[in-house]
């Protein structure tokens, strides 16, 4: 669904435009909801989206410039949490903060282990960023726990499963002490200052599995 929708960009869209899109293109690939609404950042917004979504139309889509996507699908029984940053039509190497930002979110997902607590998984973003002369944008968490329907986020699923990722022991956040144990969507934002970029994917751990989900391997996060 992302690269369909991502093929379908055109020269002088807004992000209103695109999430209008990406609902277009919903049930063509067989889901039947949201767990989240399509989230959509155009050039300098990217990174900077508040809790409200944008009233008026913002910045337009022009050939060269960084696109952020963020779908949540959802079908009967399960829902998916994927993003991407992608330079529109443009020519020649990715952005530095583009390029980054894939391999902050390699970084993250590649640590992540059933050893390692919530927290290391900002600690190791935000060290990525740092060494890569980029800041992390964050600010708490790069990630949340993808909850199964069950308990009390049964009623009102999948939507009630994301409204509970605002719970603090649902967070990636700095001062999360719990080993990880199940699946979790993984989202590092870095910035230049000007630029920013992030790539979400999600990844399954229990025991000594551990999945990063629709890929063969860590080379392929970051990819459409």
């Amino acid at each position: 669904m992302m690269g369909d929708v991502v093929a379908r960009l055109e020269a002088g869209m807004h992000a209103r435009d695109i999430v209008e899109l990406a609902e277009t293109r919903l049930g063509e690939h067989g889901f039947t909801g949201w767990y989240h609404a399509p989230e959509v950042e155009i050039g300098q917004e990217i990174g900077r989206r508040g809790p409200l979504p944008r009233i008026g139309r913002g910045p337009r889509l022009d050939a060269g410039g960084l696109v952020s996507i963020d779908l949540g699908p959802a079908g009967a029984d399960a829902y998916g949490d994927f993003g991407v940053t992608r330079v529109f039509a443009g020519e020649g190497p990715e952005p530095y903060v583009v390029q980054q930002a894939r391999e902050c979110a390699r970084a993250a997902i590649g640590f992540a282990s059933r050893w390692k607590t919530c927290g290391e998984i900002f600690i190791v973003s935000q060290s990525w960023a740092v060494n890569a002369r980029l800041q992390l944008r964050n600010d708490n968490a790069v990630g949340h726990r993808v909850l199964p329907r069950e308990g009390l986020v049964a009623t009102g699923w999948p939507r009630s499963a994301h409204a509970a990722t605002l719970l603090p022991r649902n967070r990636l956040h700095r001062l999360h002490p719990i080993r990880m144990d199940g699946m979790f969507a993984i989202r590092p934002v870095v910035t230049d200052g000007t630029w920013s970029a992030a790539f979400e994917e999600m990844v399954y751990i229990h025991e000594d599995v551990k999945r990063i989900l629709g890929r063969a391997s860590l080379a392929e996060v970051g990819t459409v």
